[in-house]
């Protein structure tokens, strides 16, 4: 288990967590448990998490690829050439948002945000 001591532990963690779930034979809500998310939520922010993902853009297509393969209600991250959204379905497979964003950085890092704070089942309030 890799040992989480800081808010940037915590961001590569919950950054890498969708290749960390290929490996680890672990659930996604275990491996962000061992993330300390929960402690860190209400300080790290969206810009945090674009840093990372520009530092590691090959993130953002494993991210995608999490999106697709979820098959499930709940976020969503689209990105196509030069669009970059994200948004969410309701439990009628209904939109209940859908938001543009400038760059890939951005889209992804808001489904990040979004997406690890739904599993960990807390209230995500940031803009």
């Amino acid at each position: 288990m890799e040992n989480i001591n800081n808010k940037n532990d915590c961001i590569k963690k919950i950054c890498n967590l969708p290749l960390d779930f290929k490996v680890e034979n672990k659930s996604s809500v275990n491996i962000l448990l061992e993330s300390k998310f929960i402690e860190f939520s209400c300080v790290i922010s969206k810009h945090e998490i674009k840093d990372y993902l520009f530092l590691n853009k090959k993130l953002i297509d494993i991210w995608k690829l999490w999106s697709e393969n979820k098959r499930t209600l709940g976020y969503y991250l689209l990105i196509n050439s030069d669009k970059y959204f994200m948004g969410s379905i309701d439990k009628d497979g209904k939109e209940n948002f859908s938001k543009s964003f400038i760059t890939a950085e951005d889209a992804c890092a808001e489904f990040i945000l979004r997406e690890v704070s739904t599993i960990l089942n807390i209230n995500y309030t940031k803009s």
